[in-house]
């Protein structure tokens, strides 16, 4: 706009902008259900950033957490900071796996904690079903391999998809 582009040209811009997989990649399960898809990679500042999205979306919000990688010596710190910060955010529902981030559900007081991928897979596709607008957005460093729970839910989840 300070360049004087019209709009209808920068909305047509942007609607040709291709994402990479991973980042804050928004999957449509249904007109209700939405997974944000933000497995590429976590850090402090990239899950706050995440939340923050996530806060501003519809429906009941569920956050599903993988462990943050290669964070140095504080690495409990962080993840107990994310759950601080979870605690005071307008997240509804906290869901993690990875022994780390067992302490971002439990900072959050929002959060369960699991051990096995089929769990939280089960109880987070029981979750979808309970509510009518839901949004969840799945966050953690590539160790953790979010993306498996991503393609898992898709793959469960018997609806057409459109991806944003």
């Amino acid at each position: 706009m300070v360049l004087k582009i019209p709009f209808k040209l920068i909305q047509l811009g942007l609607s040709t902008v291709s994402t990479i997989p991973g980042r804050l990649e928004i999957i449509k399960l249904n007109a209700n259900h939405t997974i944000i898809n933000d497995t590429y990679n976590a850090n402090i500042a990239s899950m706050i950033a995440a939340i923050k999205v996530l806060e501003n979306m519809p429906g009941h919000k569920i956050f599903v957490s993988g462990d943050m990688s290669e964070l140095g010596n504080n690495n409990h710190l962080y993840h107990d900071m994310i759950g601080n910060f979870i605690y005071t955010s307008k997240i509804n529902e906290v869901m993690s796996i990875g022994k780390l981030s067992i302490n971002i559900s439990k900072n959050s007081n929002k959060g369960e904690h699991y051990d096995s991928y089929n769990m939280l897979i089960n109880n987070l596709i029981k979750k979808m079903s309970m509510y009518k607008i839901l949004t969840v957005l799945i966050k953690g460093s590539r160790s953790a391999g979010l993306e498996k729970l991503v393609k898992k839910i898709i793959q469960d989840y018997n609806h057409d998809l459109t991806y944003y």
